[in-house]
């Protein structure tokens, strides 16, 4: 079984059904602008936060061969330090302050995405795993470059997409690593459909989190509002 070439097929699945959501229908749509990609970067700053820990707390689960992986995923996981920052610098680059905000809280759909790794590999198996890092680490290679054009069309400038710009190119060497981890750790059918479960639900909960951003901005609930509406905000 060459367990990599089964995810990529699981993979065209889920990619497909996550590019058909609502939230990326919205953004291909011109229906979203900069404000709504400021509530994307809020929620990204929170989820981006705690993924080197969740993969560094993976390996406390890893035995036998599978030890071979800790020093890989602890490298992986030292490379995502500093990610977060990213998104709270392209948010200050939209002329947002930023200052409050690693003091509150993510939006409920984005403590769900944060809250499901940490579930699946405590409570399902470590593998479990591999398909939140799949999702996270495939979709900027795969669909980073389309998503600009859109955000570009949709008025946010480059500047303020470091952030989607460093997945784009960094995540091409973690997806190499994915093949690695695949090839090593998946030994079982049930492993891999395992895996391809974890990476559909991620994909579902990270569909989920892009819609929560984005209403709370319809909803007038978001700090974030449009750069032309700011002077009508009263005098604080």
């Amino acid at each position: 079984m060459e367990a990599f070439d089964e995810l990529q097929g699981a993979w065209a699945t889920v990619e497909g059904r996550f590019m058909s959501s609502r939230p990326i229908q919205r953004l291909a749509a011109g229906s979203v602008g900069p404000n709504h990609y400021a509530a994307y970067l809020r929620e990204t700053y929170f989820y981006t936060r705690e993924d080197p820990q969740i993969q560094a707390l993976a390996t406390a689960w890893f035995r036998g061969a599978d030890r071979e992986m800790v020093k890989p995923f602890l490298q992986h996981a030292l490379a995502e330090v500093g990610h977060d920052q990213m998104a709270l610098d392209d948010l200050a680059m939209l002329g947002f302050d930023i200052g409050s905000i690693p003091s509150e809280n993510p939006l409920p759909t984005t403590l769900a995405l944060i809250s499901f790794p940490y579930y699946a590999i405590q409570y399902r198996t470590p593998i479990s795993y591999l398909g939140y890092l799949y999702f996270l680490e495939f979709l900027p290679t795969s669909q980073g470059a389309g998503i600009s054009v859109a955000l570009s069309h949709a008025g946010v400038p480059e500047a303020a997409m470091s952030f989607l710009k460093e997945h784009r190119t960094a995540d091409v060497g973690h997806n190499r690593l994915m093949k690695r981890y695949a090839d090593k750790m998946l030994r079982r059918r049930e492993d891999v459909d395992e895996v391809a479960y974890a990476m559909n639900i991620t994909a579902k909960l990270f569909s989920g989190m892009l819609e929560g951003a984005f209403e709370s901005v319809d909803r007038g609930e978001s700090q974030f509002l449009p750069k032309a509406n700011r002077a009508l905000e009263p005098d604080q």
